[in-house]
């Protein structure tokens, strides 16, 4: 069974191994340069073996993506089940994310659902849509919660934008090496972000 992070996990099966050497694939080479070939010499298993379980490299681009996005959902509803005063879900929900960004395996499938978005099929991007819709939902909410803060249609769409916006961006510069540990890092965030939200609520 291989381990997703925020204690959840993939499915322990060959269409599972199939979506996790994708998933890493796509982000290492990206979606059009990776092949069948390394997908299935990834996985160790026979060139046509994946057709058993995906018709075409775009089915499991497409299952990749909304794998990544379901796991993300499905954080983000864990979060709001705590029923958390409004500033400590906002940190929660900046930790989960950037947790999902990076680190393995989640990293692999959220950063392909953010890069290689146009190559899924309209069935998929709809799908990915529906549930984008009910994330943001939900940190629109916390955002609603957060007493200091001047909410209203505007500034809670520019909020939630701005705040993924940079939390995405992260994955340009984050170096494990160089900078703390994901967890470290979205508190420092958490705590550059709340008091100016508080300043600009004054």
């Amino acid at each position: 069974m291989k381990k997703k992070s925020n204690g959840q996990y993939l499915e322990s099966s060959r269409r599972g191994e199939i979506l996790v050497a994708a998933a890493e694939l796509f982000r290492a080479k990206g979606y059009e340069a990776t092949t069948i070939r390394d997908i299935t010499t990834a996985v160790g298993i026979a060139s046509g073996s994946t057709f058993c379980h995906f018709r075409s490299k775009r089915e499991i681009l497409d299952a990749v993506a909304i794998e990544g996005m379901r796991h993300v959902l499905s954080g983000a509803e864990a979060v709001v089940r705590r029923s958390l005063a409004p500033e400590e879900c906002l940190r929660v929900l900046m930790r989960q994310h950037i947790g999902f960004l990076h680190d393995p395996p989640a990293r692999d499938f959220v950063t392909v659902l953010l890069y290689e978005s146009r190559a899924l099929s309209v069935a998929a991007q709809k799908e990915v849509r529906l549930l984008m819709t009910r994330y943001e939902e939900i940190w629109k909410a916390c955002l609603q919660g957060l007493a200091t803060v001047p909410v209203g249609p505007v500034r809670e769409s520019l909020l939630h934008r701005l705040l993924f916006g940079a939390l995405n961006w992260s994955v340009h510069w984050y170096s494990p090496g160089d900078d703390p540990p994901p967890e470290v890092l979205a508190e420092e965030l958490a705590g550059l972000v709340l008091p100016a939200m508080r300043v600009s609520a004054e």
